[in-house]
C-alpha cells in the first residue's frame, strides 16, 4: 500500500522535494495513472517525454519513459534537456496526444515534478488534471500492479522508445512568429540571463541563425542543478547579480541596452532597464499589450471583438490600455492554463493573456509561454516604436498614469496558513495604510481594492507553501507601506 504518498497537482503540474515527495515511486505512479487517462479516452498510445537541467530530471524522464513503454504506450523521448516550450512546440505534430514535462518550472533547486501538456501545446486544463489526480489518488491509496494493468486493457507488446530533438523546430517557430526583418535592422546590446535553465544558449543560436544583429553576453548559462545563489524565478530579489553587472556597465561606459532574462524551464520572462532596473513581468505585459493591440492587431470584422484574458494578480495597466483599444477583458483565477482555456475558445477572439509571474501568451505563436519568444516580441515593440525600454515605459505612464508594483512571498506552516486565511475571512481590514478599502475580491484569494486606485492581494500557492502578496499603486511608497501592513497585520516573519 502507497497510502501516505502525497501527490497533488497544482496550479500548473505537481511540485515537490526531490528524494521526500518527488522521488521514482511518484513518477512511476503518475505514469499509471497518465496512462489509464489515455487507455480510457482511446487516444495513440504514444506520449512525448522531455526534461530540464534540474537534478535527477534526466534520470526520472527516462525512468518515466520505461514505465510507460512497460504499460504499452510508446514513448519520444527527448535527447537532451529542452525548454518547456520547446515540448508545447512539439506536441503541436505528430501523434502524441499528451506531453510530460519533468520540471520544477521555477522553484527552488531542491524541487523537481511534473508538467502536463496537451496535442495544442496547451498545459493540460482542469477536467483532464482532475480525471488523472483520481486516478493518481486512487492508485497512491491501492497500490500499483503492472500485470494487472496489462490484463485490463489487454496489453500484448511494450511501446516503443524512440529518441527526438524538438529544437529546430521550435527555433523555426520563433522565427515565423515574429516580424523577423524588422528585427535584423535593431542594433543594440543586450545581456542574456537565462539564470543556469534551458534556455541558455538559445537567444544565441537563434540571434546567429537568423543573421540579428544584436550583439550580447550571456550570464548565468552553466549547467549547475543547485542554481547557486539564487532562486530560478526571474524576479528582482534574484536578480541582484545581472542588475549590478549591468550597473557597472553602463558607470563603466560600455551600456547594455537591455537585459533579457528566463525562468528555469523558459517559459517565464523579465527585462532590466540599461541601468539594472528591474522591469517587472507586469510592465512586460503592459509593453506586449500596446505592441499588439497598435502594431500588429488584424482589427477584422468589428462584430468579433479583440479580448484580452488577464489573471487576478495583474495589474491595472493593462485593463486601462485594454480599455484604449476596445479589447474585451476577461479576468481569471491565477495560473495560466486559466489563459490558455480563453485563447482555445473558439467562441472568443483572445489576442494576448498573461499573469503576473511573466507567463504571457500571444494568439498568433501558440496558447501557452515562452520567454524566449517573449523577449523576441519585445525586442520587436523596441523596433516598431522606436524607441528604448525606458522610453517605452515613461510614454505609457505619461498615457495611462504611473504603475508600481511589488509583492512578498512567506512561506507558512500548514497552522499559520489556515491561521492567515481566518484573518483575511473573519477580520479583514477596513483600512489599509489609512486609505479605505472600497471592495474586496474574492476570485482568487482576497484582493482588497483601495479607494486611491491602489490594490493589495494575498494570494495561497497552488504548487507550494507559500502565501503571495502583491501590491500595487501609483507610489512605490504606498506599495512598500502596504506590504509593511500586511506584515504586521498578519504577524509575518521576513
Amino acid at each position: 500500500m502507497d497510502n501516505k504518498l502525497k501527490i497533488k497537482f497544482g496550479t500548473d503540474g505537481f511540485r515537490a522535494i526531490i528524494a521526500k515527495n518527488f522521488t521514482f515511486r511518484e513518477i512511476e505512479i503518475v505514469a499509471f495513472a497518465v496512462s489509464e487517462y489515455i487507455y480510457k479516452m482511446d487516444m495513440p498510445a504514444v506520449i512525448n517525454v522531455c526534461y530540464d537541467r534540474r537534478f535527477m530530471s534526466d534520470k526520472f524522464a527516462k525512468f518515466m519513459s520505461d514505465t510507460f513503454n512497460a504499460l504499452g504506450v510508446s514513448t519520444n523521448y527527448s535527447q537532451s534537456a529542452v525548454p518547456t516550450p520547446a515540448l508545447s512546440c512539439a506536441m503541436r505534430s505528430g501523434k502524441a496526444e499528451l506531453g510530460i514535462m519533468i520540471t520544477a518550472s521555477h522553484n527552488s533547486y531542491e524541487y523537481n515534478g511534473i508538467k502536463i501538456k496537451t496535442h495544442d501545446g496547451a498545459s493540460a486544463p482542469q477536467n483532464i488534471i482532475n480525471e488523472i489526480q483520481k486516478t493518481v489518488d486512487h492508485y497512491c491509496e491501492c497500490g500499483i500492479d503492472y500485470k494487472k494493468f496489462r490484463e485490463v486493457h489487454k496489453i500484448k507488446n511494450d511501446g516503443t522508445n524512440s529518441q527526438f530533438d524538438p529544437i529546430p523546430k521550435y527555433l523555426d517557430n520563433l522565427k515565423n512568429a515574429i516580424d523577423i526583418d524588422k528585427i535584423k535592422k535593431l542594433k543594440i546590446r543586450a545581456l542574456v540571463n537565462p539564470m543556469f535553465g534551458v534556455q541558455a544558449g538559445l537567444f544565441e543560436k537563434f540571434a546567429k541563425d537568423n543573421g540579428l544583429n544584436i550583439s550580447f553576453e550571456e550570464m548565468q548559462s552553466e549547467h549547475n542543478p543547485q542554481f547557486p545563489g539564487i532562486n530560478p524565478e526571474p524576479i528582482a530579489p534574484n536578480l541582484k547579480n545581472m542588475a549590478l553587472k549591468m550597473k557597472n556597465a553602463k558607470a563603466d561606459g560600455t551600456p547594455y541596452d537591455i537585459g533579457l532574462c528566463y525562468d528555469g524551464d523558459g517559459d517565464r520572462f523579465a527585462a532590466m532597464t540599461s541601468d539594472g532596473t528591474f522591469v517587472s513581468p507586469q510592465l512586460i505585459f503592459s509593453i506586449l499589450l500596446y505592441h499588439v493591440a497598435k502594431n500588429k492587431q488584424n482589427k477584422g470584422n468589428p462584430a468579433n471583438t479583440p479580448e484580452i484574458a488577464k489573471t487576478f494578480s495583474v495589474t491595472s495597466l493593462v485593463t486601462k490600455i485594454a480599455e484604449k483599444y476596445n479589447l474585451k477583458i476577461n479576468q481569471t483565477p491565477i495560473g495560466f492554463k486559466y489563459i490558455a482555456d480563453l485563447m482555445l475558445d473558439k467562441s472568443k477572439n483572445v489576442i494576448i493573456g498573461g499573469e503576473e509571474s511573466g507567463g504571457i501568451g500571444i494568439s498568433y505563436y501558440m496558447p501557452e509561454r515562452d520567454g524566449l519568444f517573449l523577449s523576441l516580441i519585445l525586442l520587436e515593440a523596441l523596433c516598431y516604436e522606436e524607441k528604448s525600454i525606458e522610453q517605452i515605459i515613461e510614454s505609457l505612464f505619461n498615457q495611462f498614469g504611473r504603475h508600481d508594483y511589488d509583492r512578498d512571498d512567506y512561506h507558512l506552516p500548514e497552522d499559520k496558513f489556515n491561521e492567515v486565511k481566518n484573518i483575511l475571512s473573519d477580520n479583514p481590514p477596513q483600512k489599509i495604510c489609512g486609505i479605505n478599502v472600497s471592495e474586496i475580491q474574492k476570485l482568487d484569494g482576497f484582493k482588497f481594492m483601495l479607494s486611491d486606485g491602489s490594490w493589495i492581494l494575498f494570494r495561497f500557492s497552488g504548487t507550494e507553501p507559500v502565501l503571495r502578496i502583491y501590491a500595487e499603486s501609483s507610489q512605490i511608497q504606498t506599495v512598500n507601506n502596504m506590504l509593511d501592513f500586511a506584515r504586521v497585520f498578519l504577524k509575518l516573519k521576513c
